[in-house]
């Protein structure tokens, strides 16, 4: 599987692999990148877009964002995701910890840490309120949220998605990690409303997910967002 660039904005890229996206930003000393999809020469494809030194930060560990880590140092992490990392790759993270409130200030871009738990135990989030845009990972989008399996909270999800809600006047732009280069902000606001009322048993009309996926799992949507969920596990 191949990675494709799309530059967002000066000294800003997208990086895409089936399906799922990271993002390099560079900065004045040295780029970040966030998040490595499936796997493959990524360190070579970032070497053309930057010279700089590239640190890594995770916006969770599922899979399909921790592919290609090993090729970077230093990696960062939330620590509340380090025993998810573990369980579904079979391997310790390897990476530091990064806390909710730190700034990576690249000169170029100011980033905060969001914690953002419910998609998994460490999501986290990238806000730059300068810029006023968000890397959400797979917490905000709207392509359908995996919700089934192990690490997953709905109700946590939905008090990130509650903290987020009200965090909204500081981000114009959502940038996801699956689907569209660009999500509305608006699915903040429909993501809580559909997790709340599944936590207190009001579940929409469910459609077939795809075949690949346990069964039983199902998706359940409302308006642009939509979870996939196993309905005995709520």
């Amino acid at each position: 599987m191949t990675y494709q660039t799309v530059e967002l904005g000066t000294g800003f890229w997208a990086i895409e692999q089936q399906g799922v996206r990271c993002f390099l930003l560079e900065g004045r000393e040295y780029a970040l990148l966030v998040d490595t999809g499936y796997g493959g020469e990524l360190r070579e494809v970032c070497a053309g877009l930057t010279d700089k030194p590239i640190r890594l930060v995770h916006t969770h560990s599922d899979r399909d964002h921790v592919g290609a880590s090993a090729q970077f140092a230093p990696r960062y992490m939330h620590p509340a995701e380090f025993s998810t990392h573990q369980l579904k790759n079979g391997s310790p993270a390897g990476c530091l910890p990064i806390w909710e409130g730190e700034i990576i200030d690249l000169g170029t871009y100011r980033l905060e840490v969001v914690l953002i738990p419910g998609h998994t135990p460490g999501s986290i989030a990238l806000l730059e309120r300068d810029k006023r845009f968000i890397i959400g990972g797979d917490s905000i989008q709207d392509n359908p949220i995996y919700m089934f399996g192990p690490g997953r909270d709905l109700a946590a999800f939905a008090a990130s998605m509650e903290k987020l809600l009200a965090m909204q006047d500081a981000f114009d732009t959502v940038y996801p990690s699956h689907g569209g280069r660009t999500a509305p902000v608006s699915v903040i606001g429909e993501l809580l409303t559909l997790a709340r009322e599944i936590c207190a048993g009001v579940w929409p009309a469910a459609r077939p997910a795809p075949a690949h996926l346990p069964a039983g799992v199902q998706i359940y949507g409302k308006g642009q967002v939509s979870l996939l969920l196993q309905k005995e596990e709520q």
